[in-house]
């Protein structure tokens, strides 16, 4: 009889890592906004699924992924609320931009972003792969977000679009470490750089977030 044991520690360790800011972030925010309007309600869930993506990312896809059988499908329920996380920041975003500014094409951005995220959840089912799911980063953050943290941060919201910008920006790193394969180790891999990169800008997220009902400044 052989014991469990970690296949991949450091990436399962730099996952949780992403997991326990995400879920610090919605607890405390969740407390600072007893009565969530519907910005902060999608904003929440921005929160809540990263949490249980990388949950499932850790314990599924790195440290125990050698119970399951040969092949992506334990890697479904991370692929899948990853990509339904980062709508939600979307959708919190456009929730938010229109209630500073009324948006012409709210309702449409709204649709845009619902039949995106439905198509690239079919297409990562289809070609069982994350790449559809790291396209659909790359649309949501530059297509859709950060033209509306721009904008909030020109209507005179700049301290906490301002994190959102930088957190953006700091997402932006994560392609160039995985093509270039940064690695200080084999045990602290492109993988790892990337999921330390992605908690900070969960992190700056959430500050983003405390910052959030305060009057436009002049």
């Amino acid at each position: 009889m052989s014991f469990p044991y970690i296949q991949e520690p450091m990436t399962a360790a730099t996952d949780l890592l992403i997991a326990a800011v995400s879920l610090y972030a919605f607890l405390r925010l969740k407390r600072r906004w007893p009565k969530p309007d519907l910005s902060q309600c999608w904003y929440l869930m921005f929160f809540l699924l990263m949490f249980i993506s990388t949950v499932f990312g850790a314990f599924l896809n790195h440290a125990f992924a050698y119970v399951f059988p040969p092949g992506d499908r334990n890697m479904l329920p991370n692929w899948i609320t990853n990509v339904l996380s980062v709508s939600c920041y979307a959708m919190a975003l456009i929730e938010r931009a229109h209630s500073v500014r009324p948006l012409r094409f709210r309702k449409a951005l709204g649709v845009a972003v619902l039949v995106e995220t439905v198509a690239i959840v079919v297409l990562t089912l289809w070609k069982m792969t994350f790449l559809y799911a790291e396209i659909h980063i790359g649309i949501i953050l530059y297509v859709f977000s950060l033209p509306l943290q721009i904008r909030l941060w020109k209507a005179g919201y700049r301290k906490e679009n301002t994190l959102a910008i930088v957190a953006t920006a700091v997402m932006s790193l994560i392609p160039v470490v995985l093509i270039a394969g940064l690695s200080f180790s084999e045990n602290f891999n492109y993988y790892d750089i990337s999921h330390v990169i992605i908690a900070t800008a969960m992190y700056l997220y959430y500050r983003a977030g405390l910052l959030w009902k305060q009057s436009p400044s002049k």
